[in-house]
């Protein structure tokens, strides 16, 4: 093993520094707030949630940003219910314009955050056996295109991904682009759902809740199939 230089044994402590940090604030923030977000999936704490955004005005926008930026640094919390209230407080589009907005800012934290400080970050968050799961992600030529099909079949971990992204070889702007724009057809299933619930149309409602089971079920069924295509091309 290489021996390090005195700079590089100081800049190598100050990179485990700053990965034990990271880890403990997200680590410590994550355990103060998992009882909210375990809870923003029951509909009486929805109606109740949304009566307190609603008199907020335009802080209630940005409490609902600001908690979907959250969502997606905090990759283990589901970004479903986030969504759905997304899209009862500000309907299907404005719904989906304020979950893409979040988005963006959050992978863009993430993905340079992971840039500067590398893959050792990654694996103490997430773990080795996780992370190699996706290491093709560095294998590949043809990273852009695996990232949007990752990002667009239903299943895979998008939020894990985001953090992967910034040690693969994928330029910022095209992951920014190509994995905002995979998410949109599931989020606008969700801040549409959302919408159809808040008018009280639950026809409308039960119909896009079965595309999206039967959408979701279909991504579930050939996702392993897609994994095992891409680890095969990416040692070819």
């Amino acid at each position: 093993m290489k021996r390090l230089s005195p700079d590089e044994r100081k800049q190598y402590m100050l990179l485990c520094g700053a990965a034990i940090l990271f880890i403990a604030l997200i680590g410590l923030i994550t355990a103060l707030c998992m009882p909210f977000f375990s809870k923003l999936s029951e509909p009486v704490f929805q109606a109740q949630f949304q009566e307190w955004i609603n008199s907020l005005g335009f802080g209630g926008w940005l409490v609902v940003l600001g908690i979907q930026i959250f969502q997606i640094i905090v990759a283990f919390i589901p970004g479903e219910p986030v969504e759905l209230i997304a899209g009862v407080l500000y309907g299907a589009w404005g719904g989906l314009v304020t979950c893409l907005l979040g988005i963006v800012i959050a992978s863009s934290a993430i993905f340079f955050t992971t840039r500067r400080f590398g893959k050792r970050l990654v694996v103490r968050i997430f773990g080795q056996k996780k992370v190699d799961e996706f290491k093709f992600l560095n294998n590949t030529k043809k990273v852009e295109t695996v990232t949007f099909i990752l990002f667009l079949i239903p299943g895979t971990p998008k939020d894990m991904l985001t953090y992967l992204a910034g040690i693969s070889k994928i330029k910022p702007s095209r992951f920014l682009l190509l994995s905002t724009f995979a998410r949109i057809p599931s989020i606008i299933t969700s801040t549409l759902m959302g919408a159809t619930m808040s008018r009280g149309n639950w026809i409308t409602a039960a119909l896009v809740f079965l595309l999206t089971l039967a959408i979701g079920l279909v991504g579930l069924f050939y996702k392993q199939k897609i994994m095992e295509h891409l680890h095969r091309s990416s040692k070819e």
